[in-house]
């Protein structure tokens, strides 16, 4: 293999290393459910985009190169070293321009196709990069070149070296990276999943931000003990470390909005959590009050068959007591389904769209599910079936129905409701985000349900589209 080839093959590789750990950090895939083979075309044509672009940047560092203007610091593309010297010159102008539209479509593809929020990815993509670029670029080649030669990458040996040698150096600071990379989100996974609490979590991510400076002391080391000190010196305290304490600010401040919207989703769930044990036990009580009902009209039912016994002579007594039978009879028409809370929940909703106009189709057995909480029971079918009734009393054309399905398939028990729509459905992170007047309620019916549900090792499905809004919930028996 050529050493030109193996030199493009490097480049490419280090733009997918790069794209690879900005999907990591923004977490493209979770909002969205993209084929595989898609996602993989998607992917490949941004890797191929930037390769071809940073082909003619590189054309453009030559160019300088050639022109005498040799000094690394000089060639060194730097938004805060251009704002820092006001040195706008047409080469610069132009490194902008080219990683503004680079930004800004990659911005338009993660919106538009992954479902990540604009704001979000711009702080995100810019953030990774800067950092990725601080390693790649400066401290992992500083530190193993002079391990490896005894030299400062400062010093003219590097003048000496061919495009062979080069090769070889960049796959060693490839593949360090790439260590680092892995060993960062290994350390990510480990918080996570040990700390409970997002403030420990976010506290822990301080720390991993402000470490870089730990790496930078030691670069200053290498410093010191491989010369020329003074370039490097003033390449770390000049250009890197004032880059890197913005930045480190940057994502305090970051982390500080993120803590204080983790505390008001809190907030907001323990608000629904209230409202929610409120509404259970007022369920609980219409429970107790249908049993008692129940108890008197099967005594009611005995009273008038001994009076209507007692009274057979009498036809227009007799006739009366029918009567009232008939109407015992109607009133008794209750759903029995399996489980009394699910039918007074069912029933409620049903009087709620017979009164809104609302077609409310039922097939339900809920037989067997004494081991799912009143509580959780209450969250997961009032919810879903306020969010159903809420999306039909919007529309104002169309058929507004409501389809209500509950079954058994093996050992899972399925809850199946589906519902009309016009109104818009947008989804924000993990959240859907609708319509409501009052924006702190938004997403946080769908949130309880979905906590509900895993309570019990269960998984939520949602399908939407511009007419339909659809909602599968399994859960396994225990």
């Amino acid at each position: 293999m050529s050493d030109i080839l193996l030199a493009e093959i490097i480049r490419l590789v280090s733009i997918v290393l790069s794209i690879s750990i900005v999907n990591f950090v923004v977490g493209y895939r979770k909002n969205c459910d993209i084929d595989k083979w898609k996602n993989i075309a998607i992917q490949s044509v941004i890797v191929v985009i930037i390769f071809i672009i940073s082909k003619y940047i590189d054309v453009m560092n030559l160019s300088i190169i050639y022109n005498e203007k040799t000094n690394y610091i000089e060639n060194y593309f730097s938004l805060f070293s251009i704002i820092k010297n006001f040195d706008f010159s047409i080469i610069n102008l132009i490194w902008i321009t080219v990683n503004i539209v680079i930004i800004v479509s990659m911005t338009l593809i993660y919106n538009k196709i992954y479902k990540v929020e604009w704001n979000k990815f711009i702080f995100l993509y810019i953030l990774s990069g800067q950092y990725t670029s601080i390693f790649a670029d400066i401290i992992i080649p500083r530190i193993l070149f002079a391990i490896q030669t005894g030299k400062s990458l400062s010093d003219n040996i590097v003048h000496n070296l061919n495009i062979h040698d080069w090769n070889i150096f960049n796959i060693e600071v490839l593949a360090n990276l790439f260590l680092v990379c892995i060993l960062i989100i290994i350390f990510i996974k480990i918080i996570n999943k040990i700390l409970k609490n997002k403030i420990y979590v976010y506290a822990s991510y301080i720390i991993l931000v402000n470490s870089v400076f730990i790496m930078l002391k030691i670069l200053v080391r290498f410093a010191e003990m491989h010369g020329p000190f003074q370039i490097e010196q003033y390449l770390i305290i000049m250009e890197v470390v004032p880059q890197l304490a913005i930045i480190a600010i940057t994502v305090t401040i970051y982390i500080v909005i993120e803590m204080k919207k983790e505390n008001e989703e809190r907030i907001k769930e323990k608000q629904a959590y209230n409202r929610l044990e409120t509404k259970n036990d007022y369920y609980e009580k219409v429970e107790e009050s249908q049993n008692q009902i129940r108890r008197l009209y099967h005594d009611m039912n005995n009273h008038l068959y001994n009076i209507q016994m007692m009274n057979k002579s009498s036809e227009d007594t007799s006739d009366y007591i029918v009567s009232l039978q008939n109407e015992l009879k109607e009133a008794r028409k209750t759903r029995v389904s399996g489980n009394s809370l699910f039918d007074i929940i069912v029933d409620e909703k049903m009087n709620i769209c017979k009164n809104k106009g609302i077609e409310f189709d039922i097939d339900v057995d809920s037989k067997n599910t004494g081991f799912i909480k009143n509580m959780d029971m209450s969250s997961i079918l009032a919810n879903i079936l306020d969010n159903a009734i809420e999306a039909c009393d919007k529309m104002t054309s169309n058929k507004k129905y409501i389809k209500l399905t509950s079954m058994w398939a093996d050992d899972m028990f399925v809850i199946i409701c589906e519902n009309s729509k016009e109104n818009e459905v947008k989804k924000i992170g993990d959240r859907f985000i609708t319509d409501k007047l009052n924006k702190s309620e938004h997403g946080i019916g769908i949130k309880s349900v979905e906590k509900s549900v895993k309570n019990y090792d269960g998984n939520m499905m949602i399908f939407c589209d511009d007419n339909l809004f659809k909602v599968k919930i399994m859960i396994p028996k225990r």
